[in-house]
Formats: C-alpha cells, sequence, structure tokens
C-alpha cells in the first residue's frame, strides 16, 4: 500500500468517527467484560495512557485504582464527548500513528479496539515502538484488536481480495476491510489480524508476552469463535 493512499485511509477513519460520534457514544457507554481481567495488571496510582480513548469509558473502568490517566484521540468530537462524559479526566487531541510522548513516561498503555485501523504494516510496527518508547521498564501494554474471521464480514472480504488482486496491493491487501458502522453509509477502514501476524509485530527482544488469547462475551473462546483478540506484554 503506497503512502498516500495509507494516509487517505487514515483521514476517511477520522471522518467516519466524527459523522457517527454521538451514536458511537452512546454503544460504548458500557464496559467490556474483558476490561475486568485488565486490574489484575494495573497498579494503585499507575500512570495510564489509552490510546484511541473514544468517549473515555476505560477512564471511568479505571477509577479505583485512583490511576493518573491521559486519553488520547485523533477524533475532536468524540474527546468533546468523553470531557463531557468525564469533565475530571484528562484528554488530548493526538494521532495514533504519529504520537510525541515523553521516554519511560507510563506504566501501562492501553490501546483498545483502536490498533485495527492502523493501515500498513511500517506504521503498525511505528505505532509499536512509539509505546516501547513511552512505557517504563517492566510496563504492561494491553492491546485488543476485533477479529473480522466471522461470516458476517464474508462481504468485506471478497471485495478485499478483488481488490488486492486488481491493484496488485496499491490498494490494501486481501485483510484490508471497509465495513459499515450501523446504518451509516460511510465505511471505516479495518485490518483483520490473523493471530500470529499480531504477535509476530512485537520483537522477543523489546517484549515479553504475558498473555494472548480471545474473547467472546468476556469469555475465552478458541480463535475462530471468538469477536476479539487479546495481547498483554510487558515492556523488557
Amino acid at each position: 500500500m503506497k503512502k498516500k493512499f495509507a494516509d487517505t485511509i487514515a483521514d476517511k477513519v477520522k471522518e467516519s468517527y466524527s459523522q457517527f460520534a454521538g451514536e458511537f457514544d452512546q454503544t460504548r457507554r458500557q464496559q467490556w467484560p474483558e476490561f475486568d481481567h485488565f486490574l489484575a495488571y494495573t497498579k494503585k496510582h499507575a500512570k495510564v495512557l489509552d490510546l484511541g480513548c473514544g468517549n473515555g469509558r476505560l477512564y471511568d473502568f479505571l477509577k479505583p485504582k485512583e490511576v493518573s490517566y491521559l486519553g488520547i484521540d485523533h477524533n475532536s468530537h468524540l474527546l468533546d464527548l468523553a470531557r463531557k462524559n468525564f469533565p475530571e479526566g484528562r484528554f488530548q487531541l493526538d494521532d495514533l500513528m504519529d504520537l510525541r510522548l515523553e521516554k519511560e513516561a507510563f506504566d501501562n498503555v492501553f490501546c483498545i479496539a483502536a490498533f485495527h485501523h492502523v493501515p500498513t504494516k511500517k506504521l503498525r510496527q511505528k505505532v509499536l515502538a512509539d509505546v516501547h518508547h513511552a512505557l517504563k521498564t517492566d510496563g504492561i501494554l494491553i492491546l485488543t484488536v476485533w477479529n473480522l474471521f466471522q461470516s458476517k464480514y464474508i462481504g468485506p472480504f471478497l471485495k478485499a481480495i478483488f481488490r488486492s488482486i486488481f491493484t496488485l496491493g496499491f490498494r490494501g491487501s486481501w485483510n484490508d476491510l471497509w465495513i459499515k458502522w450501523g446504518n451509516f453509509p460511510l465505511k471505516r477502514y479495518y485490518h483483520a489480524f490473523l493471530p500470529s501476524e499480531l504477535m509476530a509485530l512485537l520483537s522477543h527482544d523489546l517484549w515479553q508476552i504475558e498473555e494472548y488469547y480471545f474473547t467472546r462475551k468476556g469469555k475465552r473462546v478458541r480463535w475462530f469463535r471468538s469477536f476479539n483478540f487479546v495481547l498483554i506484554a510487558r515492556k523488557k
């Protein structure tokens, strides 16, 4: 995929979230059951970075830990909702793919259902390098992506495969999908990670994998039955 087209994808993702920010906020008021497991990796008074924070619901979940929290998102509409929902929280407009973070500033970095919007392997590696830079030694990354290998996404997969063949990969690979959100016509970009592909992005020289598992409505299942991949890694 060419850089110019990757930049176009990033702009379209921002545009799509702006279009349905209000409705997205209403569907993201409840905490995911997966969140419960994350508390074990979050110390009290930890410094926490939430990448792709959306409407800020992770901040609400982490309140019992009395964390020092920073939520970052590239969409000003969602950040306005986050500040309205949690006026005591700290939220910042920034781009996941162009972070300028202080070195070793955080105990935990969360990236919940945002990493699958990052186009190209090179950009994904850059995001993880930025996260590694921002984490303290022994700091924890908690990353989740959607499992898009589900029957309801057969149509987007077929379109992605044909597009990849006819454009020789210049407009995305076979697992770069465009999916509508609800009844809104504007589609969002997703990379459909294979389980091994996500794991391979983390160098064993830099990261220690603590857990890698698959969930469906909060329960651990085999990957082909899952809705989400959950990767928890410690900075070496």
